[in-house]
């Protein structure tokens, strides 16, 4: 379990959840290898302040896996998880906007390499799609990719 939430707030048009650590359930200083160093030695150690995270905070870390944003802001994967459902995100987006993000530098490519070819004015509308969609999923909202 990543923590306790304490309250959920909306500031300057962004959601915030706070986030308090709790503690483990180990001794002081036990743990083995698969305990990732187990708990301090000292209680003193052990930092107890809440972490608060803004829905542009979680929205900046979209384009990592999720294990990857979690240690970039220094909670769990869990946690993390949490704190998206309270702000009404379902699903960590960024296994979505990888495919999103291919297609769309193929179809760069593509536009690059034959600007003047027929069908140039298709690729470009399908770009545009693929950028509303990659908008979308940064910005929280759950996109259908089925169909790239």
């Amino acid at each position: 379990d990543g923590g306790e939430f304490g309250d959920v707030w909306e500031e300057n048009g962004d959601t915030w959840v706070e986030v308090k650590p709790r503690y483990r359930r180990r001794a002081v200083g036990s743990g083995g290898k698969q305990a990732l160093g187990g708990r301090p030695f000292l209680e003193a150690e052990v930092s107890t302040a809440a972490f608060k995270f803004s829905s542009s905070t979680m929205r900046n870390h979209f384009n990592m896996s999720l294990n990857d944003a979690a240690k970039a802001l220094g909670i769990c994967a869990t946690a993390i998880k949490k704190v998206c459902r309270k702000m009404g995100i379902l699903k960590w987006p960024y296994q979505k906007l990888k495919p999103i993000q291919r297609k769309l530098a193929r179809l760069r490519e593509q536009l690059q390499a034959s600007p003047h070819l027929g069908g140039a004015g298709e690729l470009q509308q399908h770009i545009a799609l693929l950028e509303l969609k990659q908008e979308a999923l940064l910005k929280g909202e759950d996109v259908e990719v089925n169909d790239l």
